[in-house]
This record gives C-alpha cells, structure tokens and sequence, in this order.
C-alpha cells in the first residue's frame, strides 16, 4: 500500500509504587515455561502456493502445493506445520484457527515464509449499480472499521453518505438487516468507475485463534483487515509469534482477550487503529517490538501481567495506555487479583503522542533502563496507580515529565530535563526540584540534567550514562535490529 495512507487520512475512523516492587515480577515466572518451543517434529507439513498450488494436490511437498490456506487447514491436524510459500502476491484469505493447535511438546506451526495475508477484497466495476454520479453496491459492513481503497490509498469517509464528493465513499448500514448494507462511491471529477480500482477491508481479522493452544506463527505479515490483523480469544495457552508484522487494520494490530499466554519477539505494530491492545485476564510479554503511527493509541494493557522488552514506541497519540480491568463477563472476573494490572517495561524508547506512559485504575508499573521524550506528557499516574521508575530518561516533554496523580510512587536514579512535575494539585517547576524530592520521598539520586539526546531519541555518546555505578537508559541499541528477515517492512501497495 502506498505511503500515501496515513495515520492522518484515517484520524477521522475511529485510553507512588512501595519499595517492595518485587510482587511486579513474580507473575513473570510463567516465560520459563512457556518459551520452550519444540521443533516440528513428527507432524505432517501443509504446503500452500496462491500462484502454482491446486487444492486437488496432496499438498505435502512443495511441488504438489495447496492453492488455498483454507484447504491446508481443512486437511491439518494437531501439531502439523502450515508452510506458505512467499510469491509476493499477498494471500487473500485469513487464517483461522478453532480447536486446531498442538502439544506443549509439539506446537501446530504457521510458517509464513515473509508471505503477506490481504483482508482486502477486489470490488470489480460489473458488482456495483448506479444511481445518479453515485455507484453502490450490496455489501453487509463487517464488524470493526472497514475501508475503501481507491487505487490503492486509504481515505476517511465522508461525512455524508447522500452527499458524497468527488472521490468519496461512505457506508450506509442498517441495524436491523444487514442485507440493506450498502457500500457507496463516487467516481473522482473527469472519471469513470471503470478508470478507478477499488478494494475494500471486508475480511474481519487476519491470524484468528481462539480456544487453540500451542501454536507457533512465524515469519507472517498481517494487513488491511477491518478488525485486527492478529485477533486471539477464549482459553488459549502458549501462543508464540516471532517476526510478525501487523499493519493499516482497521482496529488493532495485535490483540488477546479472555484468558490467553502470548510471547510475542521482533514484532511490527503500525499503521492501525491500535498496534497492541491485550486485555481481560491475558498475560503477554513482548521482546523486541516496534510500535508507531497508529491512530488511537500504540500500547494498551489492560489486566493480570504484561511486559515490553526492548521497545521502539513512537508517534501514537498514547504510546502506552496501562489500566486496571473489571472483566465483568468472566466468572469472578470482579474479585479477580489478576484484574490490578502489572506491568514491567525495560530497554523502551518512547517519544511523541500526548503521553509516554498514562497509567490509570489499580495499575502497577514498573519501568528501568528507558528513555521517554518529545511527548506532550512523559508519564501520568491516576490517584490509584503506582509507579516504579528507575535507572531512565524523561526528558524534552512540552508539559511536564511527570503527572502525579496521588498514587504511589518510587523514583531514583533517573535523570529528568527539564525537570517539571505535578503531585496531586502542586506543581513544581525546576526550581523547586528539591521540594519535589521532598514531596515523593525519592529520588535521592536522581538529576536534573540535559540527556543530550540524539536525532534517534538515544543518549548519545557525550551523555550522563551513569550515576554511581548505575547506568541510566537503556543498556543496548536494539532499534536497527527490529526487522523482519528477508523482506523490507515498509508499507507498500498490496
């Protein structure tokens, strides 16, 4: 898809910790269990091609591939591996995956290859009908937010849809009956409908799990759906993916609900309504993500645990929205202890947006070895909320570094610039740094000091890297390394 669609274009479619922080890392325990991933083993491989495969083949060897995922799926079984091959046309079909998975010995294997999955769908001239300079054309609105595509750029819809501008598009629905759905367009000024090529994000959601356990996905990109490009629900365990990308859907990039185990590594999050949204009682851990230009927000843990290791989270109007969660709909979800969120962030760059870090509810979060700037503000805590902050960088906000909201808060050895902060009602300008000090009780260690941070929003080398012997930031450059092998992960035309 071309650069063209940005977050901008699609703004229109669519939230003090006590010293004993260790109960933050306890619920961690579960990775060492949980990351041993076997090797294929003695399942069978499903081999599908969408430009030389024939779903009348056996499919078990890459000379008698399958054409469609969908026939690969029909004849797997547990444990099996599901191979694609990457043609570089982007397989138009989703991946759904119910009751179908592996062993904690033998996981069930999605190897994408670098392979692309499409949820958009062609709308071809002949399919719509014409009712004055306007074409429609019977389509129910799947669920989330679905788009048109008019020769290959993202556009809002219009305001309107009985007056459509040259160019534009709306949806007209019907609550009661989806068949009177109805999918509007009016051709540019001087064009046909014939001149345009139009696809529409009809498919739901790309990669969909639900009451699977163990399966691996790998080496996947995920684009153009109206809901999400990753969508995992119900009672899922040891759920693994490793060089994913999830781009321009409609709602989330990657989500868990209900009671789902995720590791996610070298994962890609852009160009969403959200790039992670994991929530209810799901517990997730991230290691080497980059998260950027989504329209809503880019992280939002909500319930039990979570971590991000090694993060690049830019450019979201909330890079990471933390929450506490109710989960009224699951049994005892209210007295649930899992429903006081837990949050653990190491090596993040965070910068842009209106927040770094906005923490609300009963939200426990504990961050080390980051870097937080350029955003309206660096980090906010509701009165509720507790903050663990050390050994990190806030710096270079338009308001203020930190927003106190009452809650419990530990702060040392971190360096801030310029240095303002609120407590409740109080603020402190950075001439009041020591009675900020006094305040929270911390920060004996911390300054107040210029980070000099580079172009990247690193330390640069002239830095303040220590104080004492701790160092302050992250203790590795990772950024370069978050890619996807053997393709590039930029947006391009599907």
């Amino acid at each position: 898809m071309h650069r063209a669609m940005t977050a901008a274009q699609r703004s229109g479619w669519n939230p003090r910790c006590p010293r004993r922080h260790n109960r933050m890392i306890w619920p961690l325990c579960f990775l060492g269990i949980l990351f041993s991933v076997a090797s294929t083993g003695l399942g069978a491989t499903h081999y599908v091609n969408n430009r030389s495969g024939d779903d009348a083949s056996d499919g078990l060897s890459p000379e008698k591939a399958l054409a469609t995922i969908a026939r690969a799926i029909e004849n797997a079984r547990t444990s099996d591996t599901i191979s694609l091959a990457n043609t570089g046309r982007a397989y138009r079909e989703p991946i759904p995956l119910t009751r179908l998975g592996g062993t904690p010995a033998q996981p069930f294997v999605i190897e994408g290859n670098g392979a692309t999955i499409s949820g958009l769908r062609l709308l071809p001239p002949e399919r719509w009908t014409q009712a004055g300079e306007v074409y429609e054309i019977a389509i129910p609105k799947p669920y989330g937010f679905p788009y048109l595509l008019v020769d290959g750029q993202g556009l809002p819809p219009a305001a309107d849809p009985d007056r459509l501008p040259p160019g534009g598009w709306a949806w007209t629905t019907d609550g009661e009956n989806k068949g009177n759905d109805r999918l509007r367009f009016r051709p540019a000024e001087g064009r046909t409908l014939a001149d345009h090529r139009l696809e529409a994000a009809l498919e739901v959601s790309g990669v969909r799990i639900a009451s699977a356990s163990y399966i691996v996905v790998r080496n996947l990109v995920s684009q153009c759906h109206s809901n999400d490009g990753f969508n995992i629900h119900g009672d899922c365990r040891g759920i693994y993916c490793e060089n994913i990308e999830a781009r321009l859907n409609g709602d989330d990039g990657f989500s868990i609900h209900e009671a789902i185990e995720a590791v996610v590594r070298n994962g890609h999050f852009h160009h969403n309504g959200s790039g992670i949204e994991d929530v209810n009682l799901s517990r997730s851990m991230y290691s080497g993500i980059r998260v950027h230009d989504n329209t809503r927000l880019g992280v939002l843990f909500i319930g039990a645990f979570h971590s991000a290791v090694d993060a690049v989270v830019y450019d979201n109007p909330r890079n990471f929205a933390l929450s506490s969660s109710e989960t009224k709909h699951l049994v005892g979800g209210l007295l649930s202890p899992l429903s006081e969120t837990s949050v653990y962030l190491q090596n993040v760059f965070a910068w842009g947006g209106q927040f770094g870090v906005q923490a609300s509810g009963k939200c426990r979060v504990m961050i080390v070895n980051s870097v937080f700037s350029d955003s309206a503000t660096g980090l906010e805590t509701s009165q509720h909320a507790r903050l663990h902050l050390t050994k990190s960088i806030v710096a270079r906000c338009a308001n203020e570094e930190l927003r106190l909201g009452g809650g419990e808060f530990f702060g040392d050895y971190n360096i801030y610039f310029p240095g303002r902060f609120s407590v409740g009602k109080d603020a402190f300008l950075p001439e009041r740094w020591e009675e900020f000090r006094r305040a929270v009780g911390h920060n004996e260690n911390s300054v107040l000091e210029d980070p000099n941070l580079s172009e990247s929003h690193a330390p640069s080398r002239e830095s303040p890297h220590r104080i004492g012997k701790e160092t302050i930031g992250p203790t590795a450059c990772f950024e370069a390394q978050l890619a996807l092998p053997g393709r590039q992960s930029e947006v391009s035309k599907p």
